[in-house]
């Protein structure tokens, strides 16, 4: 006779409620919005070196803010620097009128006519052309310098003798305490690779006899890459010595019309000489082609111009963005100008990052302590990746709102560059938390502000609190059932 095992109805049952809740999953797609975003580190960027005398008009939501850090007003005896008088003078001001905003700092060492732009306002003690410390030019140093009324049209101006190994050894140093300062400060958008050459630009244009060697370019950069471990960095030029060798983004002070090729008619545009963007990277320092991959793009454009052609040209303007891959433009340019929103708009939204929640899959029943699989698919429509480290968060919330658990998700949002489907797909495990029906939802979070949502997403549903709902989940205790008293066997 043959016999078989039966286990009871209740455990069958249980099995069966089991398999049902993993037969179901959500699939949520939310629409991509126009929204005006907001976030940091990308956008428009305002002059803002003499903000206590005067904010500039922020007509387009700029949250960036371009400071020169005159060497002059740091270090005031050497190796003594003075980081909180200069942030007193500089950045406090600003952060008082915008909580959220970031920072631009190029040091700079000769800024011609220096008073005429403002950029003496804090100094002391006469002298305002210099923007170097005094003490570089008394003993024991004795630095040499040239005096000068014009460089090519712009001056008066002081130019300290950067070959002189004193000077490139000081240069080092200051580089080394500016790095300790700001180095991984959530507040940088980048460091712009200054202190050399007329306003910080490496070149001394019309006065060539005084220009940086490459020898001394050299060691100012490599005291930069080394220095900077974790803030971006960007140089005026793709150029040889000044991007070999390291991965330094860009500022392109005379956009469009050195940015690149001369193919759309832009006012100006010379594309004969390493002057240009897109010419260096044929020509020069092909290897920095993709340097936008770790460190920004940006570019100003300080004549009427250029500013023009952001929106009497916005096309190829946009083309140009993404080609280049820029996240930010300023200080100098249309956004300086009201009524231009319509114009303005699509330029901000290419700039930078742009997420979008393409598709998110998950399991609408899930149970307590046991791992469960979401899948993420985002895109990125802007021009350039985000450069600082925002983590994803996966949130369960109450009917209010409110998370009961979060995690964050493993993947860097960094990599999610424009144009590919990026889909990550990540087990997570909910404890702790009681059994009912919640909401799945989404972040960008700011380490800034505590690790709390507050990078902004172009997609729709965005919930009080900077959060995104994905979809319902109802959470489960474990099912298992008590263990078995015995075990029924019933004859064939």
């Amino acid at each position: 006779m043959q016999t078989r095992s039966r286990v009871s109805f209740r455990f069958s049952a249980m099995l069966a409620v089991l398999l049902e809740a993993a037969a179901h999953a959500g699939s949520v797609s939310p629409a991509k919005t126009a929204d005006d975003l907001n976030n940091p580190h990308k956008g428009f960027m305002l002059w803002a070196s003499t903000y206590a005398a005067g904010e500039p008009d922020n007509y387009y939501g700029a949250t960036i803010f371009h400071v020169y850090v005159p060497w002059r007003e740091v270090e005031t005896a050497d190796q003594v620097f003075d980081w909180t008088t200069f942030e007193t003078n500089h950045i406090v001001p600003i952060l008082n009128d915008y909580s959220n905003a970031t920072f631009v700092l190029r040091p700079v060492a000769d800024y011609p006519d220096g008073p005429g732009s403002e950029i003496s306002y804090f100094y002391a003690g006469g002298e305002l052309d210099r923007d170097y410390p005094k003490f570089l030019e008394e003993p024991p140093l004795n630095i040499a310098y040239d005096a000068y009324s014009s460089c090519d049209g712009d001056g008066p101006g002081r130019t300290p003798d950067w070959n002189n190994p004193a000077m490139v050894q000081q240069m080092q140093q200051f580089i080394a305490a500016l790095a300790q300062r700001y180095d991984g400060d959530a507040r940088i958008t980048c460091i712009q690779v200054g202190l050399l050459g007329l306003w910080g630009e490496w070149h001394q244009t019309g006065c060539e006899d005084w220009a940086p060697s490459n020898s001394t370019k050299a060691a100012v950069r490599d005291a930069y890459d080394a220095a900077f471990t974790h803030t971006r960095l960007q140089t005026r030029y793709p150029r040889n010595p000044d991007a070999v060798n390291v991965e330094f983004g860009f500022h392109e002070d005379y956009f469009p019309s050195f940015t690149t090729y001369c193919l759309y008619g832009f006012p100006s545009c010379d594309d004969t000489g390493d002057w240009n963007m897109g010419w260096c990277f044929t020509n020069v320092t092909p290897a920095s082609t993709n340097n936008w991959e770790t460190n920004p793009i940006s570019g100003e454009s300080p004549m009427t111009a250029q500013k023009d052609t952001w929106v009497n040209d916005t096309a190829d303007i946009l083309t140009v963005l993404r080609d280049h891959h820029f996240s930010f433009l300023g200080p100098a340019g249309k956004h300086e100008q009201s009524g231009y929103g319509a114009s303005l708009a699509p330029i901000k939204r290419t700039l930078g990052y742009n997420y979008h929640i393409q598709r998110c899959d998950w399991p609408d029943t899930v149970q307590r302590d046991v791992p469960f699989d979401v899948t993420l698919v985002l895109t990125n429509s802007g021009s350039a990746p985000c450069y600082h480290e925002f983590p994803v968060e996966l949130a369960l919330c109450d009917g209010a709102g409110s998370p009961v658990w979060t995690h964050t998700w493993a993947f860097d949002l960094r990599q999610v560059t424009p144009g590919p489907e990026w889909s990550f797909t990540e087990p997570f495990t909910v404890s702790g938390v009681s059994t009912g029906a919640y909401d799945l939802r989404i972040a960008i979070l700011n380490p800034r502000f505590g690790n709390q949502p507050g990078v902004l997403i172009q997609s729709g549903g965005r919930d009080a609190n900077d959060r995104y709902p994905i979809g319902a989940v109802s959470l489960i205790a474990d099912p298992s059932p008590p263990a078995p008293t015995g075990l029924q066997v019933l004859p064939e």
